[in-house]
């Protein structure tokens, strides 16, 4: 599997492709131990299974009799690691979340630092997900902790993405999915009266372009996607991805008020 590169202007440093799977791993048994992080693990399977979309394969498992509310958990966190990424497993009111949005979002709702990075390396490392200069050693230390609690592995290259990001912090780190930052279709170059340049145009000035102005170039177009939040701070407990949706929030006794809020419902 493909690399994740950590750049800035004067080197680069990556993670082994193999880190992505197991952040994958890392979330999906996050959300198993908050599925069975109660006593009341039957009013929770019934909660679930009532979000489920009508012909998900999960309503063939019928809860009652012979499937216990704690055996329909089990499957369902297991249909969480092995679903289709496209498949939703939630359909509110016509509203759908998948499998991914919901694992990243429990993530980044209850837990620990390094499982927060992995969701966001994992839910933006193709899109560029970056971190301010101020803020590397931060990050850096985010990395500590995930190699202390075993929740990184040493030798898929973490070890040099921490010395990257301790060698300076006058510049960003961005990140990207094998490819080098940044590439002309993502920097959106402009004609002098503001205009994007068409495509073919675009590539052939690129390419005259000192490796210095590129990086210009592209952390301007980068940081003009500021609705798109992908910049990594410190203050990132809050942060959602897509529906904003956790299990945190399908399990609370509020579910029903949780989800018309973030699918902006009344009624």
């Amino acid at each position: 599997m493909s690399y994740i590169r950590f750049q800035d202007p004067h080197g680069f440093a990556h993670l082994n492709g193999r880190e992505r799977p197991h952040f994958h791993n890392l979330m999906t048994e996050h959300a198993r131990r908050t599925l069975f992080d109660s006593p009341d693990a039957g009013e929770r399977a019934y909660t679930l299974f009532d979000l489920l979309p009508e012909d998900h394969e999960l309503r063939e498992i019928r809860l009652g009799g012979q499937v216990s509310p704690y055996r329909w958990l089990g499957v369902y966190a297991r249909t969480l690691h092995t679903a289709i990424l496209d498949d939703p497993i939630i359909d509110y009111r016509g509203h759908q979340v998948r499998p991914q949005t919901l694992l990243l979002n429990t993530a980044m709702d209850s837990g620990t630092e390094p499982l927060r990075l992995a969701a966001r390396l994992m839910g933006q490392c193709e899109i560029n997900t970056w971190v301010d200069g101020p803020h590397r050693t931060w990050l850096a230390d985010v990395i500590t902790q995930g190699l202390a609690s075993g929740d990184f592995r040493p030798e898929c290259g973490w070890h040099d993405v921490q010395r990257l990001l301790l060698e300076r912090d006058d510049h960003p780190v961005v990140v990207s999915w094998s490819d080098s930052f940044p590439l002309y279709w993502n920097a959106r170059l402009r004609t002098p009266d503001g205009e994007l340049l068409e495509e073919e145009d675009a590539e052939q000035m690129w390419e005259t372009l000192p490796a210095a102005e590129q990086w210009t170039h592209g952390m301007q177009a980068l940081r003009a996607r500021a609705a798109d939040l992908l910049e990594m701070t410190p203050d990132w407990a809050g942060y959602r991805f897509g529906s904003t949706l956790s299990l945190n929030d399908l399990l609370a006794p509020d579910h029903a008020r949780r989800l018309d809020r973030a699918f902006e419902l009344t009624g």
